[in-house]
């Protein structure tokens, strides 16, 4: 018999959310999540008394529970919670997005300790000639480390700190411009440690709605991207500040003290460089070859899976190239090319630092170890976020049902892009994690959008918008943080004081929040173009930067 979702059906998230915010802890509350859907599912109302149900099945056929006590005591709960975390582990592409991850920090951390990524980063600041030149060189190194904003955060912020102070930007200003640029284009980036991830999320959103299919989640990841405006427009703004020298808020003490102790240190030339920015010869290309190994790879390998998937009729049709182009990535498989694309750029780093002396086979392999390290907090993240999405799917629970029967007639569906940024927001300025934030919500959101707007489906601007909100919201929410990850280690990095790096980066982090809302999610969710949105959205920017940014006393060059 089908029992219709009820309010209960509400619990396990808000319980992990509640949880997250009262800790500031992510993994503890998706347990406690994942273990009161198990409850729920163990004993769900069925004719106005608590019955057993049949079985809790998972999206790809798996049947969870195949022992029950006699009179279907509590005690199915613990059955349920441990096999629903065996099966959220086991399934294939769960497995495969774990093996992509392990890959991709192996290499992050092969690129760390073997020297290449800080050389590559020393000889970009030899370049470096004015103060506005130095901002700028920042938010680029920044973008060049675009698979991982871990390594991001702390080369860049590590390697940079001589450059700054060599033309008088404070440290808080580095923290800032590191911060802002390290989550934005890794949650941007195809290839990321953030990628395949993110993928993963969106497929259980479209399993809750009734859709199937890797490829269906690779396409919503890839539409989606025009979509998060908060990344864009805050690596606009970041350049907005950087080669305009003008800054807002607390910011501006900061920097025109840190240019008034070196005096006009705005024309300084680097013709000294320092110790700590010598020449290391050719080891920086390899962090340069490493990665463009591994997006080659990528490439090559979704062509090749989306080739075999359309077959040879589809091959020779007519639709122009760049319609069949489309297809052919859109079917490609995603998890299997990150995953070829990850061991290959392992491979490619070590090969490229033992061939060029930056480190010996020792240092390689315990640096891929410790770089795989990295990664495992997050992996256990994902595995509990996985089994607290399959609790809500439509076979168990079915909490995006349930809620889009109460919102239908109450929201209207345009408006849930920007419910669901203000609520990642919340969720992420709270806990302090934007991956815990993505977890939770992703799933729940991208059904949530579906089931509010089945016409559009899941190429609609509503579903797009929403999907691209939670990574937007979650960033934004980070940024303001004073307990994020992130936000710490971009002050430890920086060498700055941990208050001040909040204090000044806030302000830039609500301006371009709240921009990204008038002009992003709004609009974005009637059917204006993504690309209009974000257009708007740069020139609002600008207008602010120069109507109300300061520049230092001290001439910026230019």
């Amino acid at each position: 018999m089908d029992i219709a979702a009820g309010p209960e059906s509400l619990l396990p998230p808000l319980v992990a959310i509640s949880l997250a915010i009262a800790s500031r802890r992510v993994v503890l509350p998706l347990a406690a999540g994942v273990f009161v859907g198990a409850v729920l599912l163990s004993r769900r109302v069925a004719d106005g008394s608590w019955a057993p149900i049949p079985s809790l099945r998972l999206a790809d056929g798996h049947v969870l529970l195949s022992w029950r006590p006699p009179d279907g005591s509590w005690w199915e709960s613990p059955v349920i919670f441990i096999q629903s975390m065996y099966h959220s582990v086991v399934s294939l592409s769960h497995f495969q997005v774990l093996v992509f991850s392990l890959l991709l920090g192996a290499m992050v951390g092969v690129l760390e300790k073997g020297g290449g990524m800080r050389a590559l980063i020393q000889r970009l600041s030899q370049r470096v000639r004015t103060r506005c030149g130095a901002q700028a060189m920042v938010a680029t190194s920044g973008l060049a480390i675009f698979f991982d904003d871990y390594s991001n955060t702390l080369l860049v912020g590590g390697t940079m700190r001589t450059t700054v102070d060599r033309f008088g930007v404070s440290r808080e200003k580095l923290a800032y411009l590191v911060d802002s640029t390290a989550a934005p284009v890794a949650g941007l980036s195809v290839v990321s440690t953030w990628a395949a991830i993110e993928i993963s999320y969106m497929a259980d959103g479209l399993t809750a709605a009734g859709i199937e299919g890797n490829s269906a989640a690779f396409e919503m990841f890839i539409q989606s991207i025009p979509y998060r405006f908060y990344p864009w427009l805050a690596l606009v703004m970041v350049y907005l500040v950087s080669l305009t020298g003008r800054d807002l808020g607390p910011m501006k003490r900061f920097e025109s003290d840190a240019a008034q102790s070196i005096g006009h240190a705005c024309s300084a030339k680097s013709d000294v460089l320092s110790a700590d920015t010598k020449s290391d010869g050719w080891l920086w290309m390899a962090a340069v070859v490493p990665v463009i190994a591994c997006v080659i790879a990528v490439g090559i390998v979704l062509v090749m899976t989306g080739v075999r998937a359309l077959g040879p009729d589809a091959m020779g049709t007519d639709d122009g190239w760049l319609r069949l182009a489309g297809q052919v990535l859109g079917n490609g498989d995603s998890y299997v090319a990150l995953m070829v694309g990850g061991g290959v750029g392992l491979v490619m780093a070590v090969v490229m630092h033992l061939g060029m002396g930056g480190c010996d086979a020792s240092t390689a392999g315990w640096a891929a170890l410790a770089g795989a390290a990295q990664m495992l907090p997050a992996m256990l993240i994902l595995w509990f976020a996985w089994a607290l999405s399959a609790m809500t799917e439509p076979d168990n629970l079915d909490t995006g049902g349930y809620l889009a029967s109460v919102l239908s007639d109450r929201l209207d569906p345009r408006f849930l892009p920007t419910v669901v940024f203000l609520l990642a927001g919340a969720i992420a300025f709270s806990t302090g994690t934007s991956w815990g934030t993505m977890a939770i919500l992703t799933p729940l959101s991208i059904a949530l959008a579906l089931k509010l707007d089945p016409a559009a489906g899941q190429h609609g601007a509503v579903a797009l918008s929403t999907c691209g909100a939670v990574l937007a919201g979650a960033i934004f929410g980070d940024h303001c943080s004073p307990i994020s990850d992130t936000t710490v280690l971009s002050s430890r990095a920086s060498g700055c004081d941990h208050l001040s790096h909040v204090r000044t980066q806030m302000p830039y982090a609500i301006v371009v929040g709240l921009v990204c809302i008038v002009t992003g999610t709004l609009p974005s969710a009637l059917g204006v173009s993504p690309w209009i949105c974000l257009t708007a959205g740069s020139i609002i920017l600008t207008a602010i930067v120069f109507r109300f940014g300061r520049i230092p006393e001290v001439d910026c060059g230019e």
